[in-house]
């Protein structure tokens, strides 16, 4: 069977996450997903198995100093203190982390910065985030660029949405071909490359916007607020340019 799993999702645990847990499990219902991973930042957010008939997969997404790691599958918490006692980790030290924990090691949208390139990527990984609907803001080929790496260096692209919402759940997304819906029958599969990333439509910036505004108000900075709400004007005049197609 194809498995459609959305393998980048934050809620409101994260400090530019807008909603529950349960309020994006009802949009993974709606956007007829299987499974959802959910990948909080610098944090392990407490799983039930499932919400709505989605499996819910335990996840985070650590910030080290090569970029974003997203370790998926993980049988017990990212010990955090340890990791980051220092600041960021480097990524091989977050790359064996996520291993210690029996998860899966992924490179998180890694060429959405212009300017960057795969030289900094930690070795070791197990797959790379060949779509991320957040992706194309600053780079418009950072997927693609992704998915050449990954073929490159022979590890499996994967999809996700990179969510802060519950209106981007979906957006990316990766097909499994998987035996069965089980945690360990889709950690499988996505390592021996069973699987694809699929696009279905750029995130739009307005997204992003409101993304940025639920960080200012939590960290309670009027400033950044203010700020903030500027911004979410300005994409929303982007988006009129230029709105996100379906692909």
């Amino acid at each position: 069977m194809t498995l459609r799993v959305d393998l980048h999702i934050h809620t409101d645990r994260s400090i530019d996450g807008r909603h529950s847990l349960e309020r994006m499990a009802a949009a993974a219902k709606q956007a007829g997903l299987d499974a959802m991973a959910i990948t909080d930042h610098d944090q392990c957010t407490p799983l039930p198995p499932e919400l709505e008939g989605v499996l819910l997969i335990p996840a985070c997404e650590i910030s080290t100093q090569v970029g974003h790691i997203t370790g998926l599958f993980l049988d017990r918490p990212v010990a955090f203190d340890t990791l980051c006692k220092d600041g960021r980790p480097t990524g091989q030290a977050a790359v064996a982390e996520i291993h210690r924990c029996g998860g899966l090691a992924v490179a998180a949208h890694p060429f959405q910065k212009p300017g960057v390139d795969g030289s900094r990527l930690p070795p070791g990984l197990d797959a790379v985030e060949g779509v991320n609907a957040r992706a194309n803001f600053k780079v418009s080929d950072a997927n693609a660029k992704a998915r050449q790496w990954a073929m490159d260096h022979h590890l499996p692209a994967v999809g996700g949405s990179d969510s802060h919402g519950f209106q981007e759940v979906g957006n990316g997304y990766t097909e499994v071909d998987c035996p069965k819906k089980t945690l360990s029958a889709l950690q499988e599969a996505i390592a021996a490359g069973r699987c694809r990333p699929v696009l279905r439509r750029h995130t739009t910036h307005r997204e992003k916007g409101l993304s940025q505004l639920a960080k200012a108000r939590k960290r309670g900075d009027v400033l950044r607020t203010g700020k903030a709400l500027a911004y979410v004007v300005f994409c929303l005049y982007r988006d009129l340019l230029h709105a996100p197609k379906e692909e």
